[in-house]
């Protein structure tokens, strides 16, 4: 769908006006524009700088442009413009309001014999069209052929547009009767439902007999000889169009229009802003059909991409500098680099991972010695079980499916957060992307780009703050055998073992580094943005069928003053979610508002600066900052509210120790104790180090000095300290750090344990931040995911450690 322009968009290419973002794929970006005032819309592509520099490539765009421009055709979506001697290159092709046939597909099921005649016979007369030109388009999928209100179009076709086709067939030979066949697969999918496209390179092509289980028999028997071994014996494009027009519908099933005019309407709205969609524009479409992003080869397809996200500006440390014009680099603590980065470094990532859950409480080691059995039913994040109270609550006789013994493994790409389950270990790489390793052997087990966003971009923060996360891609989240994530505007459940689709439905945006959906029972909880503004919605664990949704926040929110509206935590029975007035507890089964975390001797809807919540048994707590009156503006010091669970009525607060509220931030707390991580970049007094207090008075208990900067040059960067069974646990980039917890809340010896294959520290990043922050560039903390009696550390280069828990 359409999506409002990055800071860095242009304003123009070539002749045309752009108004509006469709996405971006390796080869390069597309935008929606128009020409000279004109309402025509037209997709816009550009090619990326370094794919430019190339000679061989410019050489085919231009081959390439020249075969486009002779072939016309009443189902083609035509090359208006190009010009492959700019600068940047670029493609100006019609604009296709509709869905892709694999969107169609998903979205309202089969089709009906005349539907298939209609859709095949259009598709073929497009391809009739380039056959005659004397090219073969390649590529023929159910993610090239758009569905327009007045039948199909082929997009996607001529030669030197996109990188080389990899998914044709007869010998990877890019011919006419290689077209036919896979048109036939296309009819297939569209008859059945069922898709041969998405188990490999190239369609699945057995037997007759078991390929087409399921045609209708007239369909079946044209269809056979499309799929016919000898590519000399099937029929030609133009004779397969003439084959299917009889009995052909004259439109599309009740479902498919309803869909379309989704993208009809969405391209009216932006055509009214007279103008282009601008950061802060909530996208267009609130209710459009679910899709998954349509991809050719691997590639997306210009302008047939989902919404991309709005970009935001993160609140408090990384407001735009005050003098217009002149870019400051922003206030950021140390180990942070700004207030939404510290949410990898210290706070960790929300997974809103579950664990086993009891009628009497969370399973795990049972009071008084012994332990009960228990089975992980859902993942662990960098904020430990599903109420985020950094505690995961297993005994150490609990271990990943198949573990037995330590291993080492890696990810291509360095992580941004991670969910680890009982089978796999799910992250989120910069790039927006995902990759699982076994969690019995570190062995890979899929990769997924969710077909969107790529284009060498990678996460990073804007000079005004504005957080850029590919795809908009949130934390994944482990829950049995799923995955759970939303990217490109889509939540989507994967299966955990092989990373095939189960479903997706429309949703929002990573607002956060830590958004991430949250499991509560038979439903997922997640943010989805649309017109009204940020809502959260609930839909079907099994399905992704919505059941209700409630506004989070209003439309006109500025950038300076979003957040990361989405749910947080929840104890099994009561889901938490951070809104515009601050944290609010709903009921599960219908979205009822149970309560608003207001502060002390405030309004009740009063935010606080509560921008999350840790639960814990009968309480729930918020860190919010507090300045301290430093004369250079940026001292802060921490106060932890306390708040009743279940209707967020305010129980006071817990009081710190005065020489550990600055720079400090909290992490973790279990029945006795809280852990704070502390240090600022700018205060020189607050020293690097891990904090344990007693939760009932803010006693301090135990200090632990960090070592960040271990030589000159050179940074060793710590994760996110957690608790597991009864033992603090935190690591940096060499060493796992251990201290046991006693039951009067004391503590025990620090152990420290080598962590064979560790990185080791790393050079400090040397780079222009007042341009922006490089999540890519940074040397980021590891992330600690304990698994019971198992911890697996992921490091920033993408290596990962799984070893016996110490002690």
């Amino acid at each position: 769908m359409l999506g409002p322009l990055r800071d860095d968009s242009p304003g123009a290419i070539g002749p045309y006006r752009i108004l509006a973002r469709l996405g971006a794929d390796a080869a390069g970006e597309a935008f929606l524009g128009d020409r000279g005032g004109s309402t025509t819309p037209v997709a816009v592509r550009t090619v990326r700088r370094d794919v430019a520099r190339d000679p061989a490539f410019r050489d085919r765009l231009r081959q390439g442009i020249t075969v486009a421009r002779s072939v016309t055709g009443p189902h083609l979506a035509p090359l208006l413009d190009a010009d492959a001697d700019a600068e940047l290159p670029w493609l100006a092709t019609a604009y296709v309001a509709g869905p892709a046939l694999s969107a169609a597909v998903r979205w309202a099921g089969a089709m009906g014999e005349a539907e298939v005649r209609m859709l095949g016979a259009g598709t073929a007369r497009a391809l009739a069209a380039l056959h005659a030109a004397g090219t073969a388009h390649g590529d023929v999928g159910p993610d090239s052929v758009v569905l327009a209100a007045d039948g199909p179009r082929l997009i996607g076709f001529g030669p030197g547009l996109l990188p080389p086709p990899e998914r044709v067939a007869d010998g990877g030979q890019a011919v006419p009767a290689a077209d036919v066949l896979r048109l036939a697969s296309v009819l297939r999918l569209a008859a059945t439902g069922r898709d041969a496209f998405a188990d490999g390179p190239g369609p699945a092509v057995g037997p007759a007999g078991t390929e087409l289980t399921g045609v209708p028999e007239a369909l079946r028997a044209v269809l056979e000889d499309c799929l016919a071994a000898d590519p000399a014996v099937r029929p030609t494009a133009a004779e397969l169009a003439e084959r299917l027009t009889p009995g052909a519908a004259d439109r599309w099933p009740g479902a498919v229009r309803g869909q379309i005019t989704e993208y009809e309407r969405e391209l009216a709205q932006v055509i009214a802003l007279d103008g282009p969609l601008l950061p802060g524009h909530p996208p267009t479409g609130d209710r459009a059909a679910p899709h998954r992003p349509p991809t050719t080869a691997g590639v997306v397809v210009p302008h047939q991409l989902p919404t991309v996200p709005p970009d935001f500006v993160p609140p408090l440390h990384l407001a735009p500098p005050e003098a217009p014009g002149v870019p400051a680099p922003p206030r950021r603590p140390r180990w942070a680099l700004g207030a939404a980065l510290a949410a990898v470094v210290l706070l960790g990532a929300a997974t809103g991972g579950y664990l086993a859950w009891r009628d009497d409480g969370p399973a795990g080691p049972a009071r008084g010695g012994g332990s009960r059995p228990v089975t992980i039913v859902a993942g662990v994040g960098e904020k430990g079980g599903p109420d985020a109270s950094g505690t995961v609550p297993y005994g150490r006789d609990v271990r990943p499916t198949g573990w037995k013994k330590p291993w080492k493994g890696r990810f291509s790409q360095p992580p941004l957060g991670c969910s680890a389950g009982r089978e796999a270990l799910v992250c989120r790489l910069v790039d927006g992307s995902y990759e699982a390793l076994s969690a019995a052997d570190g062995q890979q087990l899929w990769g997924m780009d969710a077909g969107l966003e790529t284009g060498g971009k990678e996460a990073h923060y804007g000079p005004n703050g504005a957080l850029f996360m590919p795809a908009g891609a949130t934390l994944p989240t482990v829950y049995d055998d799923t995955v759970l994530f939303v990217a490109g505007g889509s939540l989507r459940s994967v299966d955990i073992r092989t990373g095939e689709w189960n479903w997706e439905t429309r949703a929002g945006e990573a607002l956060a580094l830590e958004s991430a959906p949250v499991v509560v029972g038979d439903l997922v909880l997640a943010e989805a943005t649309r017109p009204d503004g940020p809502q959260l919605i609930a839909v079907d664990r099994g399905t992704g069928v919505e059941k209700w949704h409630l506004t989070l926040a209003g439309s006109d929110l500025p950038n300076a003053r979003k957040a990361n509206f989405w749910p947080v935590a929840t104890d099994g029975k009561v889901a938490y979610a951070i809104t515009e007035q601050g944290p609010k507890a709903f009921r599960p089964v219908d979205g009822k508002l149970l309560g608003s975390a207001g502060g002390e001797a405030e309004p009740a809807n009063s935010n606080s600066g509560c921008g999350d919540l840790r639960l814990r048994g009968a309480s729930a707590f918020c860190a919010t900052s507090v300045p301290n009156g430093d004369p250079s503006g940026f001292g802060e010091d921490m106060s932890v509210l306390r708040f009743t669970a279940g209707d967020l009525r305010a129980r006071g607060r817990v009081t710190l120790d005065a020489a550990l509220a600055a720079g400090a931030r909290l992490s973790a707390l279990d029945d006795r104790v809280m852990v704070l991580s502390r240090g600022d970049e700018y205060a020189t007094s607050v020293p690097d180090e891990i904090a344990v207090v007693r939760r009932a008075d803010g006693r301090t208990v135990g200090r632990f000095p960090l070592t960040l900067h271990p030589g000159k040059g050179m940074s060793n960067p710590v994760s996110a300290p957690l608790i597991v069974a009864d033992t603090v646990v935190w690591a940096d980039t060499s060493t796992l750090y251990t201290v046991a917890v006693r039951p009067d809340g004391t503590l025990g010896t620090l152990r420290k344990t080598p962590v064979r294959g560790a990185p080791g520290p790393g050079a400090t990043p040397d780079y222009d931040r007042a341009q922006g922050i490089q999540l890519g560039e940074e040397l980021l903390p590891p992330q600690v995911l304990p698994m019971g009696g198992v911890v697996h550390v992921v490091y920033d280069d993408g290596t990962v450690v799984s070893v016996p828990l110490p002690g």
